[in-house]
């Protein structure tokens, strides 16, 4: 077998590689030196709180791209086999955001109002020893069954790389059946947790952040939105797959007109849980309630970031993805990925900046947008090392056969 298989995607060119790996590296720097500079300068909470937003945002994303390739496991899908690894890719991520977290502890104090005054009532669940214990474990354990979930993914690959292991005939991948049957187990496990811990991650790191503000639905929503930021960032590493990749012969107009159009239920699912919510606070009119509202809908500068996250996440990419045309073109998928990643950074940032920035004035700017580009920089070099290190597309899945065989390509 050979990565230049048409079939099996040519791979990273070498010099594209060297190129994006010391652009993504210069990122990183600037973001961590913007950081320690924020930190340590005269407003340590709006550094500590861009780098919560971004944590929030970048390993939700890495989490959802994940629970897509344990829906393709969960429900022996054929269609998604080629981007299944491009899924795959990003949780490479998701060891280091495991440290990431846990480095915010020592910004607890800036980030969280419990951290720094106890909330009466609530001094048992929100305190920071007890927050960071039950959400650091986890975080871990959802890490670690995305991890094996990879791990046996592409162990089938590796053996066949390297002449473990044999192909069934000339010209075929090999069967990985031990390796299927427990991907469908971890994946089961995995999907399950998923919605239980990002829900718990949401009620703790964003919820708790107005403590007297309580939404049965928002561990659903914040999840949901994870997972459609998934979706996102699985359009754009195709297209990118497509254009330099050389994987042009596999990752069709089929595999962007399907994700599209998962992505377009999961617009109209996180809009709806957008708009419940909103509605049920407002049905009700309880002061305590109302105010989480009211701030962000009402009052200057967080309505303009409101209706622009409305338009961005929900409105236009809805419109956009009714088109059947538009969800088979990669370049326009592409740009619509980065433009509801955008709008999904931008709600992150609406969830969390309100509820604790002090001054009247509105916190983004060159802080928020280097460190944005660090943290977009490590996820970028994550990324680089799975795809250059794994074949681009799972060779050994015997799913992937099939698809091989159905679509002519065997």
């Amino acid at each position: 077998m050979s990565r230049d298989d048409p079939t099996h995607g040519a791979g990273i060119p070498k010099e594209g590689e060297r190129a994006c790996a010391l652009v993504f590296a210069a990122l990183a720097a600037i973001g961590a030196a913007t950081f320690l500079i924020g930190v340590f300068g005269p407003e340590p909470q709006r550094a500590w709180q861009t780098y919560h937003i971004n944590l929030l945002f970048w390993s939700g994303l890495a989490f959802g791209t994940v629970l897509f390739s344990a829906a393709l496991n969960m429900s022996l899908a054929k269609w998604g086999r080629p981007v299944k690894r491009l899924a795959e890719a990003p949780g490479a991520f998701l060891p280091v955001a495991f440290v990431l977290f846990c480095l915010l502890y020592f910004g607890r104090e800036a980030v969280f109002p419990w951290g720094r005054e106890p909330v009466h009532g609530k001094e048992f669940w929100l305190n920071a020893e007890f927050v960071f214990l039950r959400d650091g474990l986890s975080f871990l354990v959802l890490t670690g069954l995305a991890v094996a979930l990879i791990y046996y993914s592409v162990r089938g690959d590796l053996a066949l790389a390297s002449g473990a292991a044999e192909p069934r005939k000339p010209g075929a991948a090999p069967v990985d059946g031990k390796g299927s049957d427990v991907q469908i187990v971890v994946s089961t496990v995995y999907g399950i947790l998923y919605s239980i811990v990002v829900s718990l991650l949401g009620y703790d790191l964003v919820m708790s952040l107005d403590p007297h503000w309580v939404s049965t639905l928002f561990g659903a929503y914040f999840f949901i939105g994870a997972f459609y930021c998934g979706l996102s960032a699985i359009l754009i590493l195709s297209a990118v797959a497509v254009k330099s990749m050389g994987m042009g012969g596999l990752v069709t107009g089929t595999q962007f007109h399907d994700v599209g159009k998962l992505l377009l239920a999961f617009c109209i699912v996180a809009g709806d849980f957008f708009y419940c919510q909103f509605f049920v606070i407002w049905y009700g009119n309880l002061p305590e309630e109302t105010r989480y509202i009211l701030l962000r809908l009402r009052m200057p500068p967080w309505n303009y970031i409101s209706w622009t996250v409305l338009l961005t996440c929900f409105v236009i990419p809805f419109v956009i993805l009714l088109s059947k045309r538009i969800k088979t073109k990669p370049v326009a998928m592409m740009a619509l990925g980065i433009f509801i990643l955008s709008g999904m950074w931008l709600e992150r940032y609406l969830l969390v900046v309100p509820s604790i920035w002090p001054g009247s004035e509105l916190p983004l700017g060159f802080v928020e947008l280097f460190i944005t580009a660090g943290f977009f920089g490590i996820v970028a070099l994550c990324v680089l090392f799975f795809l250059k290190r794994f074949p681009l597309v799972p060779v050994s899945d015997p799913m992937y056969r099939e698809y091989l065989e159905t679509a002519g390509k065997s």
